[in-house]
């Protein structure tokens, strides 16, 4: 849960790390984008941990939610992605999308640093290959809208 009041008028990057949070910046390991490692980076004192802040934390923080089964996560059991189980109920391709779009759509919306989803697009990639790119539009609650690639579902297990 966000911290205090709703700030008024200009957001900065104070407020925004303190609402939307701050972490260790992760890249992922393989072209498939299951695997994630910890970034290092230059610094004044050497090498250490590379940080990230604010909207670039949340979607970072929802691509992980979309690579982590539901109840996975000890200290928030709500947390993660429950739509691989959608790819494997036998619908028809249009409504097995539908549903997937929809757990998407939940897995993004439960947190609670997104006051609305604006557009959640599903892309193929490439055609016919069960891989599909996340691609969304929210607003923080801040206020700010924020547009990201947050990732890739398969069905290919």
């Amino acid at each position: 849960m966000p911290p205090g009041p709703m700030p008024s008028g200009q957001v900065g990057a104070d407020v925004e790390r303190r609402w939307l949070g701050h972490g260790v910046a992760l890249r992922p390991t393989s072209p498939d984008g299951i695997g994630h490692d910890l970034v290092f980076a230059e610094g004044p004192d050497g090498r250490d941990l590379a940080r990230v802040e604010g909207g670039e934390n949340l979607a970072q923080d929802l691509a992980v939610a979309l690579l982590t089964a539901p109840g996975t996560d000890p200290f928030h059991l709500r947390f993660g992605f429950d739509g691989l189980q959608v790819l494997t109920q036998g619908l028809t391709p249009p409504m097995a999308l539908e549903m997937l779009r929809l757990s998407v759509l939940r897995t993004v919306a439960v947190d609670s640093r997104v006051a609305e989803v604006l557009d959640l697009t599903l892309t193929e990639m490439p055609p016919g290959s069960r891989r599909w790119q996340v691609d969304v539009v929210l607003r923080t609650v801040l206020g700010n809208v924020l547009q990201s690639t947050i990732g890739e579902v398969t069905a290919d297990g």
